[in-house]
């Protein structure tokens, strides 16, 4: 069984009260991403040092503990434990990773997050050159946002995670509704609205049965922009952080052509074009991200779900670029999280040429990446 704690936010988590109205409102969390649910499609194992099982190492846990992080987030796809056939039909067994990852959560004071990355009717993957990238992703038959069926399973889904969970504190557990919105890799006919009609129906669903847990909303699209659509639901709402992405996805399969290997020169930071014009730096991306700032107006907390820069990246050129993202979103007094723990956007087994390397248990730690980290959590 699972531990059950008040389903209240605690002050550490840095929300706003009353009392104190300025405090930041954005939690205090910081971490990564642990990918043991994230896909049943097999291409990504070539990329991801995960074995597709959804057992969660508890190393895992213990290492980002011990180096002072307290969040981590689990995108997650409903396919393993969701019978094909039916997908009202949910395999208890298949779960109980999930309840693992909670509980070794619970044993390190870390928080988890679960996501739907790949959901019914709904995954960023499905659209996929699957000719250019070599990473064959099975999409969804039927979306979420026209087919009344598929918006019933996902309503199901989280409406099971809300009654499975109920009592277990969020300070300990939050529920991601869906990963980077946009339809099976598409626009959304109807866009924003589309989403956040779909987004309520699940949160009222959660909330008829834990109406304290904590919920959390990827922006739109593709977690990129606030969602004015939901500031009335009081939810937490997620960024993902990603640009430029010609530094950020050099040389990664399903990046943008133009950040491919050999077809791009090697990206710097700033990022400079081919005539040496700074096209993007700090100061871009704080533009950009801006809009997440005025969510504290609204009440609304904030996060930073996913970042990261891939291992082609020249390690000078990644550390450059973290030291300005990361005081970006700290100037925005929000938290974040790595898109990998071990893996190309990871600290571990990054596999990045060029890095100096220190043998941790096995593994191949990026100690300068681990230290630049470290020194950006910061009190919000």
């Amino acid at each position: 069984m699972l531990s059950a704690a008040a389903s209240t936010l605690s002050p550490s988590l840095g929300l706003a009260s009353p009392a104190n109205p300025s405090r930041s409102i954005n939690p205090r969390w910081y971490g990564f991403n642990l990918l043991e649910y994230f896909s049943i499609d097999p291409d990504w194992m070539k990329y991801f040092p995960f074995k597709n099982d959804g057992n969660f190492q508890e190393d895992d846990f213990r290492w980002i503990a011990d180096w002072g992080f307290n969040w981590v987030r689990l995108p997650m796809d409903y396919r393993f434990w969701t019978d094909p056939n039916d997908l009202m039909k949910i395999h208890e067994q298949k779960v109980e990773p999930i309840d693992h990852a909670i509980r070794l959560g619970q044993k390190y004071g870390i928080h988890i997050n679960i996501s739907l990355h790949h959901a019914p009717g709904e995954c960023i993957l499905g659209g996929m050159d699957a000719e250019r990238t070599g990473i064959h992703v099975t999409s969804e038959k039927t979306s979420v946002y026209k087919d009344p069926a598929t918006l019933d399973a996902f309503v199901h889904q989280w409406a099971y995670f809300a009654a499975r969970y109920k009592g277990i504190s969020s300070n300990d557990l939050s529920f991601n509704l869906v990963n980077e919105p946009k339809e099976n890799g598409k626009p959304i006919s109807q866009g924003e609205k589309d989403y956040v009609r779909v987004a309520k129906m699940a949160i009222q669903a959660i909330r008829a049965i834990d109406p304290q847990r904590l919920i959390v909303t990827d922006g739109y699209p593709v977690g990129t922009q606030p969602i004015p659509g939901l500031f009335d639901t009081g939810i937490l709402q997620s960024a993902h952080d990603y640009v430029p992405a010609l530094v950020t996805h050099y040389g990664i399969p399903w990046g943008p052509s133009g950040a491919q290997i050999g077809k791009e020169p090697v990206p710097t930071w700033p990022l400079k074009n081919a005539q040496g014009k700074i096209i993007e730096d700090r100061q871009t991306i704080e533009a950009r991200f801006h809009p997440w700032g005025d969510l504290a107006q609204h009440g609304i907390p904030i996060h930073f779900g996913e970042l990261g820069c891939g291992n082609h990246t020249p390690p000078s050129v990644a550390y450059a670029w973290y030291n300005d993202t990361l005081d970006m979103i700290g100037g925005l007094r929000s938290g974040w999280a790595l898109w990998n723990f071990r893996g190309p956007f990871g600290i571990l087994d990054t596999n990045r040429t060029g890095t100096r390397y220190k043998n941790w248990h096995g593994h191949h730690l990026d100690l300068t990446l681990l230290n630049i980290l470290q020194s950006k959590m910061r009190a919000v």
